[in-house]
C-alpha cells in the first residue's frame, strides 16, 4: 500500500490541487506537490506512492516514466479542457471508442459495484439516485463487464461515472468529474447529504481509505446505535412497546438509547426501572434536554445555559437514585437547538459528548461548521467539545454507508411513531445497514462515544489517537505491548482539571492547539481515559418562577397526552400532530 502523495500539475497548482492537499492533510496522508513533466526525475517515485492529478497530468507523467519503472495507483480526473482529457484516456487505454457524456438534467440511477468490496467498503453493492452537476460526467464506449483489465466502480446505464483500468502495469483509478470537494466550505443547518458532492466526494475517498489504510487515520472500530427521543420509560409508551422492541433488538442485532427529558425524572416506575435495569446491554439511557422546551439550549446566555445544564444533571442524578437506572451524561439536543456557547458549558459541567441531528447552531452569525467538520468523527467547532452527528432513516442509506466509510459511529433518530407500523421500514433500514460491506457493533450510546475516536500507526508497537468524547477506551487487540500517544483539540479558554487513566491522574502536555498524553498498554488490554474540565462557575441552580414551572408541567403532561393517546387513535392523530406543533412554539 501507498505511504505517501503525489500531487499532479501542469504550470503550477490550481485550486483542485489545493483542495486536494487539505483532503490528504485530513487524513493524514504526507503528501508534495509536482510537476507532472518533471516527475521522472524526483526520488522515491515508486510503488510506495499514489498520484494524483487529472488525466492530462497523469497520462504525461505516465509517458515520461521509463518502461517497467514501478509505479502506485492514480488517481485521475478531468480538467476544464474535456477534449484533451478525452484523448488522453483513450490513449491510456489504447480505444478511441471511450467518449465522454454530459450528465442529463434529471436524477440518475447509480450502482456502485460490490466487484472490488474492499476497496469500496461500506459502499460497496449500493444503488441510489443522484443528480449529477455540470462538472460531472458520463463515460460512454466502455469495455464489457468480462473485461478483467477494465472495472467500473460506479456505473450509470449504459455508462460509468468512476472506473479502474490496466497500463503497463499502473493501476488507474478515474473519475469523470472535473470538481474536488472543497472541506472547507461552510456548512448550514440542516444535514450533510452526499449525494450533493457524490461524484467529487465518494470516489476519492474511498481511494485514499483503501491506498492509504496503513498510514491514514482509521476508526479504532465502528459503532451504532438507535436512539428513541422523548419517551418516558414505561413498558408502553405511544406506539413503542419496549418489551417487543427488546425482542427485536436481539432477533435483529441492534442496540436502543432512550434520550430521556429530565422533567421526567419522578415519573419512572419500580416495575420499569427493574425491566430497564434487566436489559440495560439492550437499552441505555441519554440526557434530552432538561424540560425539553423550545429552544432551551440555543440560548445565548452563558449564566442561563450553566442553570439549565445543572439542572439537567442534577435531575438525572436524583433519577438514578429512585430507579438504579445508570444514564450516560450525553446530550441529545430538544429539537436539535443549540448556541455556539453552549457546548463550552456542558463541557465544563460533565458531559461527555452530545448527539444532534442539526450541524450548524442556531445564532446564525457564529456558524463555523464546514465540510471537514461533518466528515470527522465529531464536529469539534464549538468549545473543542463534540456534538455527533445522528441520522433519520429519510437520510437514506447512502448516508450512513458515508459517514461508515469516514470512521463515523452510525447513529439513527425516531421517535415513538416510527413503531406506528411495528417498526418495519425502521428494521428494514437496520437490516439494510447490517448487510453493509463493514463490521458493525452495536452499543449503548455512551459506549459509541467513548469508543468513537482515529488511530494511525506511527512506527513499531506505537500509535496516535485522536480523543472525541470526554471519556475515551482504547483497547490493545495485539500480542504485544503498545505505547499509545492520545491528543485531543482544546481550544484557548480550556482548563482541564485533570486527565484519569482508570483512577489514577496522569500527567499531559499542550502542543499547537492539543494536549497530549502517552500510555503503555499491555496486549490485549483495555484502558479508560476520562478529562475532567474546570467548571465556569460554582453557583448553585438558580430559582424558577412558578409561572415558569406550571407552562413546563402543562407542555409535558400534553405532549404525553398526545404521544400516548392522541396520536394512537386514527381519529385524533392530526389534530394530536397539530397540537404538537403548537406545543414545540409556546414555550
Amino acid at each position: 500500500m501507498a505511504r505517501r502523495a503525489i500531487i499532479l500539475h501542469q504550470g503550477g497548482p490550481r485550486s483542485r490541487e489545493l483542495r486536494l492537499g487539505r483532503i490528504l492533510d485530513f487524513f493524514a496522508v504526507p503528501w508534495e506537490l509536482a510537476e507532472a513533466s518533471e516527475l521522472e526525475t524526483m526520488n522515491g517515485f515508486a510503488s510506495e506512492c499514489a498520484v494524483f492529478g487529472s488525466i492530462r497530468a497523469v497520462a504525461a507523467m505516465l509517458g515520461n516514466c521509463q518502461q517497467g519503472q514501478p509505479c502506485g495507483p492514480c488517481y485521475a480526473y478531468l480538467d476544464e479542457e474535456r477534449t484533451l482529457c478525452v484523448s488522453a484516456l483513450q490513449s491510456l487505454w489504447g480505444d478511441r471508442k471511450l467518449s465522454l457524456q454530459d450528465p442529463p438534467s434529471d436524477k440518475l440511477p447509480l450502482q456502485i459495484s460490490d466487484q472490488l468490496a474492499d476497496f469500496a467498503g461500506p459502499m460497496a453493492g449500493l444503488t441510489l439516485s443522484v443528480q449529477l452537476t455540470g462538472e460531472d460526467g458520463l463515460l460512454g464506449g466502455i469495455p464489457s463487464a468480462g473485461d478483467a483489465m477494465f472495472t467500473s466502480i460506479i456505473s450509470a446505464p449504459g455508462a460509468a461515472v468512476f472506473v479502474n483500468f490496466q497500463r503497463d502495469g499502473a493501476s488507474i483509478f478515474f473519475c469523470a468529474t472535473s470538481q474536488v470537494v472543497d472541506i472547507d466550505q461552510p456548512v448550514s443547518r440542516g444535514f450533510y447529504d452526499v449525494k450533493d458532492h457524490f461524484c467529487s466526494a465518494v470516489s476519492l475517498v474511498m481511494f485514499i481509505k483503501f491506498v492509504f489504510r496503513d498510514v491514514a487515520w482509521r476508526p479504532q472500530e465502528l459503532s451504532a446505535c438507535l436512539i428513541i427521543d422523548d419517551p418516558l420509560l414505561k413498558l408502553n409508551y405511544g406506539f413503542c412497546d419496549f418489551s417487543k422492541l427488546r425482542e427485536l433488538m436481539k432477533q435483529n442485532q441492534f442496540t436502543t438509547n432512550i434520550a430521556f427529558i429530565p422533567w421526567n425524572w419522578r415519573r419512572t416506575s419500580a416495575a420499569a426501572g427493574k425491566f430497564f435495569n434487566d436489559q440495560s446491554g439492550l437499552f441505555s439511557v441519554s440526557i434530552h434536554g432538561c424540560d425539553h422546551t423550545a429552544g432551551e439550549f440555543a440560548s445565548t446566555s452563558p449564566e442561563v445555559l450553566q442553570g439549565r445544564a445543572r439542572l439537567a444533571r442534577s435531575r438525572m442524578r436524583s433519577h438514578e437514585t429512585r430507579t438504579g437506572i445508570r444514564h450516560d451524561v450525553v446530550m441529545v439536543f430538544p429539537q436539535g437547538a443549540f448556541s455556539s456557547g453552549c457546548p463550552e458549558v456542558l463541557k465544563r459541567n460533565g458531559f461527555i459528548a452530545a448527539v444532534n441531528t442539526e450541524i450548524a447552531p442556531m445564532d446564525s452569525q457564529n456558524v463555523r461548521t464546514r465540510i471537514r467538520d461533518v466528515w470527522d468523527v465529531a464536529i469539534m467547532a464549538y468549545g473543542d467539545f463534540p456534538i455527533f452527528t445522528r441520522r433519520y432513516p429519510f437520510h437514506g442509506l447512502e448516508n450512513f454507508a458515508f459517514d461508515l466509510l469516514l470512521g463515523k459511529p452510525c447513529l439513527i433518530v425516531t421517535h415513538h411513531d416510527f413503531f406506528k407500523d411495528g417498526g418495519v421500514a425502521l428494521l428494514e433500514l437496520i437490516k439494510k445497514i447490517n448487510s453493509l460491506n463493514c463490521s458493525l457493533e452495536w452499543q449503548p450510546l455512551g459506549q459509541v462515544v467513548r469508543t468513537a475516536c482515529r488511530v494511525r500507526p506511527t512506527g513499531k508497537d506505537r500509535e496516535e489517537v485522536e480523543m472525541y468524547g470526554n471519556e475515551l477506551l482504547v483497547g490493545n487487540h495485539s500480542d504485544r505491548t503498545m505505547d499509545v500517544t492520545i491528543r485531543k483539540r482544546q481550544s484557548q479558554n480550556d482548563l482541564v482539571s485533570e486527565i484519569l487513566c482508570g483512577e489514577k491522574a496522569i500527567a499531559w502536555a499542550s502542543e499547537a492547539g492539543y494536549f497530549m498524553f502517552v500510555e503503555r498498554i499491555a496486549a490485549y488490554e483495555e484502558k479508560r481515559f476520562r478529562v475532567s474540565y474546570q467548571e465556569q462557575s460554582t453557583q448553585g441552580i438558580p430559582p424558577r418562577s412558578l409561572r415558569l414551572e406550571l407552562n413546563v408541567a402543562a407542555r409535558r403532561i400534553l405532549s404525553e397526552i398526545g404521544d400516548q393517546y392522541l396520536s394512537t387513535n386514527r381519529f385524533l392523530s392530526a389534530p394530536a400532530a397539530r397540537m404538537k406543533s403548537l406545543l414545540r412554539k409556546a414555550i
